[in-house]
């Protein structure tokens, strides 16, 4: 037995309103699209539409995903919300973010962006990141990756600031996942693909299977496999080059490093399940466990001096080996010293070819929420849940060494792991009061425990320690040194591991209703106590009102607030990355460690925001729609990691050995999380769509459209300098836009897709090319489906299917420093195309599709 009443949270109401089908398919028959649908994010009230919402909200359900050509639920936001922007992050700088991809929404960063699952707040990756662009520096967000597309039943997407409504982190916006509930029925759907270059072959395969659970429940089951094999769109590195034309002995492939999509496997299972105690209450359980494992290769180590063209192609240059091939000096002398004319090392004798370090990535993800929800005769409803998270990425990197350990180096290690784990209590009530308004006014309390935990588990020693050859004098009193760590992605060691928790309890109300005909008000506000943190307390008031049938006006302005994470306050790596043509080793450090306050860290502090929006709703009838919402998010005390500090100096050096740092004689350049610059977000979403019933089929359309600009109003120049205040303001496209169209006929659809990318700049430092104008840019997916029979759907089709391409990454052709060679068409990497592209670089996807449903 189903039930449906009025609920105080949105995953009650997620659950309870649209347990009732015909009602929700009966209100969005009168509008375009998914507008007319019922909606349980951004208010507690149970009888909204997106249409009747104050506040922006998309609307996505199950067939808008049918369509999709990605299994990656990342690239599915993409292509349904035009402010949501990620990359494709696997090039020399980018660590884990390979492995986690960090997305924006309106221009802000991933942990600005709050995600539910069945309204129930969503456990952070343990991924904080650290090079996965200028927006998500510093950034520790939810993985919705972990999400399989054939779980949802719908999606909603609040375009609000709702840190008063849900807590910290709300301020870009809501992401609500509401799973599928159903009690019968099994889906089945497999998916074949490759990229037009004839790799990234793609293999899918999900299913859905409903179950009754005793006569008044159901337990409704999603699981995913997802198996994709790496792309390569990079050049040849002109190092590997130089060493295949003066050096023929050593073998060189082309490329020699593969840049592009990572090898990917992965496992997702989410289950979703209720029993009815009555016929107003209901206990509810629902998790999740995903599994993936990716790898990609670090910059290739040149083992040998190699003499080849120049960079322009003339000439001739000497391209120089990597520093880990440097000799190592085996014979020590009776006063410490060693013998500069005695016994060497060499790792050309281990990896005569020279090496790519195999940078692997196991990320695990686990879920548990459940809970007691029901209604009293008197109208008053409650939800009792708890809820566990956790997210765990361990790090291996193979054919790799530890110079510093010379002959004794292995050349496979575990670097460590990453932890988060999150532990949520809630209560929630709401009640319908009716005083005589026009309508009852819902008003809802609740209150929240949360508990953080991150930890950092060290990794095998080789893949850290400082070995014997790390620092050696010579008898020629000269200095020999060789970084300590696996090559590549340096281990946690001990001074670095961490286990350390918080907790923060919460109190909120909400209060919304019709105050007189056509006009809705709602208040709310939301304190909160932060362990580490204090205290803070975050309002919002929103409003709309309907001038005639057609028209309404809606607006809201609320406060927001976000603590710093257990990971930022704690996360340390390092890397090995190019700074013009030379590699240099980089630092990251939390802002409380001593090195990092020697050179400038303060404590960090908590985000503190404003936002505004505005805007009107336009349903003239026959099947069209219309939305616009001006918004403005001003953001103070904005965090992320400052700005490189060069190590140039001994005083610097010996600061770095005092704060117990393996790698003081060898770093290059020093960073840390800090608060530190201001920045205000504003931006036009315009929303418009059209059904059509006609002689020739049903036609649906929809277009929607983003303007977003960001202004840095204020910075400190030690933590926000130029290049990284440019590239906050200009790296994503200020305008974009995404057209969709249906045709439907019979057994018979087609969908085809359009993209515009209005053009933008990316900023480097000056001996890297400085900044670059990446031109505007128009891609098209298309897919065709024919239902062969009830049971089965036959689906063709292509992502970018004309095959389109960013703008290379050619910075200051021709100038002393650009970053082009034009021997090998690619940078001093192998890179041909930046990270940041908002459709990616991999050119046209096929696939064809089979679904089956019983």
């Amino acid at each position: 037995m189903r039930f449906a009443f009025a609920t105080s949270h949105a995953a009650m109401a997620a659950t309870m309103v649209l347990s009732t089908p015909a009602f929700a398919q009966g209100a969005q028959t009168e509008t375009a699209g998914n507008a007319g649908a019922i909606i349980v994010t951004g208010t507690r009230r149970a009888d909204r539409s997106a249409l009747e919402s104050s506040a922006p909200i998309d609307v996505f359900t199950a067939e808008d995903f049918d369509t999709q050509a990605s299994g990656d639920m990342n690239n599915i936001l993409r292509s349904l919300v035009p402010s949501y922007n990620v990359g494709r992050f696997v090039g020399i700088l980018s660590d884990g973010s390979g492995f986690v991809r960090p997305p924006t929404l309106r221009g802000l960063p991933p942990d600005q962006i709050l995600v539910l699952v069945n309204g129930k707040r969503r456990h952070r990756s343990a991924m904080v990141q650290l090079n996965g662009g200028a927006l998500a520096s510093g950034a520790q967000g939810p993985d919705v990756a972990q999400i399989p597309s054939i779980a949802v039943k719908q999606l909603e997407v609040l375009r609000d600031g709702a840190s008063a409504q849900y807590g910290s982190d709300a301020i870009a916006g809501v992401i609500n996942y509401t799973l599928r509930d159903a009690a019968e029925g099994l889906e089945v759907r497999s998916r074949y693909g490759q990229f037009y270059e004839g790799d990234g072959e793609d293999y899918q395969l999900a299913a859905n299977l409903g179950l009754p659970l005793g006569p008044t429940g159901f337990i409704n089951v999603s699981g995913e496999f997802l198996d994709s094999a790496p792309t390569s769109r990079g050049g040849q590195r002109i190092g590997a080059l130089a060493t295949s034309l003066s050096l023929p002995d050593v073998e060189v492939t082309d490329p020699i490093q593969r840049i592009g999509n990572p090898d990917l496997r992965s496992y997702r299972l989410f289950v979703n399940s209720a029993i009815a105690l009555s016929d107003a209450s209901e206990i509810y359980m629902f998790g999740n466990y995903g599994w993936s494992k990716q790898a990609f290769e670090f910059n290739w180590r040149q083992p040998y001096d190699a003499q080849g063209p120049g960079q322009d192609g003339t000439g001739t240059a000497i391209y120089p080996r990597s520093s880990v091939f440097n000799d190592i000096y085996l014979d020590q002398l009776p006063d410490g010293t060693w013998d500069s004319n005695g016994r060497t090392f060499n790792f050309a004798s281990l990896y005569p070819d020279g090496f790519n370090p195999q940078f692997q990535g196991k990320v695990t993800d686990l879920s548990l929420a459940g809970g007691y929800r029901g209604e009293f005769d008197s109208g008053l409803s409650w939800d009792v849940s708890a809820s566990y998270g956790q997210s765990r990425v361990e790090y291996t990197v193979d054919e790799s060494l530890n110079a510093s350990m010379g002959p004794d180096s292995p050349t496979s290690f575990y670097s460590g792991s990453l932890e988060q784990r999150e532990t949520n209590f809630n209560a929630d009530l709401a009640y319908p009061w009716e005083i005589g308004l026009a309508s009852p006014v819902t008003i809802a309390v609740g209150a929240e425990h949360r508990i953080e935990a991150y930890q950092i588990g060290i990794g095998d020693l080789p893949s850290y320690q400082a070995g014997p050859y790390t620092v050696q004098e010579l008898d020629t009193g000269a200095f020999a040194t060789q970084g300590p760590g696996v090559s590549g992605f340096p281990g946690y060691s001990p001074n670095f591991a961490v286990d350390r928790s918080r907790r923060s309890y919460a109190g909120y109300i909400d209060i919304e209703g019709d105050i007189v005909e056509n006009l809705t008000l709602g208040f709310a506000g939301r304190y909160e106590h932060f362990s580490d943190f204090g205290s803070t307390t975050n309002g919002k008031v929103s409003a709309r009102y309907a001038v005639s049938p057609a028209l309404a006006v809606r607006g809201t302005a609320s406060t927001g607030f976000r603590a710093p994470t257990p990971g930022q306050l704690f996360t340390t790596a390092g890397i090995t990355a190019f700074f013009g043509p030379n590699p240099v080793e980089l630092l990251t450090l939390p802002a409380d460690n001593a090195a990092a306050q020697a050179f400038g860290a303060t404590p960090l502090v908590p985000e503190k925001s404003t936002n505004l929006s505005a805007g009107f709703v336009f349903t003239p009838g026959g099947g069209f729609n219309l939305t616009v919402d001006y918004y403005n998010i001003t953001i103070r005390d904005r965090m992320g990691i400052a700005s490189y500090i060069p190590i140039e100096s001994d005083a610097q050096r010996a600061v770095l050995r005092e704060a117990g740092l393996a790698n003081w004689a060898t770093v290059g350049l020093v960073r840390y999380f800090a608060n530190g610059f201001k920045t205000r977000t504003q931006g036009v979403d315009f929303t418009a769509s059209h059904r059509a019933d006609t002689g020739i089929g049903q036609f649906a359309t929809t277009l929607a459209v983003n303007y977003n600009a960001t202004k840095v109003l204020s910075s400190d120049p030690t933590v926000v300098d130029d290049m990284r205040a440019g590239n906050i303001e200009d790296s994503l496209p200020k305008w974009q836009a995404t057209m969709t169209e249906t045709w439907t006929l019979g057994r018979l659809s087609v969908t085809a897709r359009g993209y515009f990318y209005d053009g933008f700049t990316s900023w480097a430092l000056p001996e890297n090319g400085g900044p670059l104008d990446v031109g505007s840019e128009v891609t098209a997916d298309l897919e065709v489906r024919y239902r062969m029979t009830d049971n089965f759907t036959l689906a063709l089709g292509a992502e970018n299917i004309f095959d389109n391409y960013p703008d290379r990454d050619i910075r200051s052709l021709g100038q002393p420093n650009s970053n082009w060679y034009q021997p090998t068409q690619a940078t001093v990497s192998g890179n041909r195309y930046i990270d940041s592209s908002p459709f990616g670089y991999n050119g046209g996807f096929w696939y064809v599709r089979v679904n089956a449903a019983f």
